[in-house]
């Protein structure tokens, strides 16, 4: 693969598209590593790590993945979208893709006025819709690869691990697969 040094003759376009796709790879990587170290369990688990909710489940989102937080904001609908798509906003001149976390877990809902979006790092620009964050916690310790499934999380694919957070069992939350499926969806 090219850097995009060497794609300066394509131009800008050609430079910035081959960036996108190298990020993309290693976002890939960092996911399975992360699955990984996870599956081995037993040890903290480096970097800083959101404590989230979403339709009363909580789990933990990796700080290094969210590019910022903000309020709820209107959705323009897009027509055809699953249910777990708000629609699209403006975030900083870059349209973002609103994706509710608890439609993704299978709760039909609509957010509250106070709900949160992490405005996930990748392309496309995802928002994951959060009821709260109740804050940062610091290498959480991984649990033992024996990996039970936490009520309301089963069968999640975005679940990569569990984690303990203050004596409490959280899952560990990969945003990769969501990402995914918007590009796939809107490519």
């Amino acid at each position: 693969m090219g850097t995009a040094k060497d794609d300066t003759a394509a131009g800008p376009a050609g430079a910035r598209a081959t960036l996108v796709e190298r990020l993309r790879q290693l976002e890939e990587e960092l996911s399975l590593t992360q699955g990984e170290l996870a599956a081995i369990g037993g040890e903290a688990l480096p970097g800083l790590h959101l404590v989230v909710e979403a339709a009363g489940r909580r789990g933990l989102l990796p700080a290094g993945r969210v590019q910022e937080i903000v309020r709820m904001v209107a959705t323009v609908p897009i027509p055809g979208a699953p249910p777990s798509i708000l629609g699209t906003f403006v975030c900083r001149g870059v349209p973002v893709v609103a994706v509710d976390l608890a439609g993704l877990l299978g709760v039909s809902r609509l957010p509250a006025l106070d709900a949160q979006i992490a405005v996930l790092s990748g392309t496309p620009a995802v928002g994951l819709v959060l009821d709260r964050i109740h804050g940062l916690h610091e290498r959480p310790v991984l649990h033992a690869a024996g990996r039970e499934e936490i009520p309301g999380w089963e069968g999640s694919r975005l679940v990569v691990g569990l984690c303990t957070v203050g004596g409490e069992v959280l899952p560990l939350l990969d945003p990769s697969p969501v990402i995914a499926s918007v590009r796939e969806e809107f490519a």
